[in-house]
This record gives C-alpha cells, structure tokens and sequence, in this order.
C-alpha cells in the first residue's frame, strides 16, 4: 500500500516476479517468464517500467538464453534502491507509525489481560 502511494509499487512486483522467475522449470516455461517480466518491468515500453542502471542498454537478445539469475543483477539494484530509499521513507510513514500503534496496544492489552489472569490465580488459591 505505501508503495501505491508513493507510485513505486512496480519494485515490489518487479523483485516478486524475478523470486518466481528462479523457480521456474523449463526452458520454454523460463523463456514466457522471462519475456513476460522484460515486457512489462524492463523495456522502453513496460507498462510497469522499473528504472535500473543500463535499462538503455537492455533488448529483447537477454531473452534467447534464459536462466534462472539472469534478472539477478538487476533485482539487486531495485532491492536496494527500496532498502535504501523507500523503505526509510516506510518506516516514517502514517501507514507504518499507525500499524506500529496498533499492534503495540494490542500487545499491551494483552500483557494486562495475562497479569489480570496471574493475580487471579494468586489471590484466589
């Protein structure tokens, strides 16, 4: 959701796909994947274009000879990029700081129900 926000969602759904990728068995299952992720994450017209460093170098010939880490190199670099960059952003973010909130009374409702049920025992013995 936060990364809808920030209009960066296609990182996430970029590193998903290349984890999908490596699982993949098949040289002809591997080349639909690969293909599907390079039309729409890595070329000049990907609906869902993730910039990566020599994105102007990338064609269509990394896809004659797919393999299972072919992606690798750039997944690390979105995976960084979203380290180093949206995540810090997250971790200040109303969406996190209220989720934070949240399961911390939770957390604290449920250590006063639990001290509740020791005083209990105790008292009632």
């Amino acid at each position: 959701e936060f990364l809808k926000k920030e209009f960066s969602e296609e990182n996430v759904l970029f590193w998903l796909a290349c984890e999908e990728f490596k699982k993949t068995q098949g040289k002809k299952q591997m080349q639909e994947k690969a293909e599907e992720i390079y039309t729409t994450f890595l070329s000049s017209k990907a609906s869902s274009q993730v910039n990566v460093e020599g994105q102007s170098r990338l064609n269509e010939t990394i896809l004659e000879t797919p393999h299972p880490l072919m992606f690798q190199k750039l997944q690390d670099q979105i995976f960084n990029l979203m380290k180093y960059d949206s995540y810090s952003r997250f971790l200040k973010s109303e969406i996190f700081l209220n989720q934070k909130k949240s399961e911390e009374q939770e957390e604290n409702s449920a250590e006063a129900q639990t001290a509740a049920k020791r005083a209990s025992r105790i008292y009632n013995t």
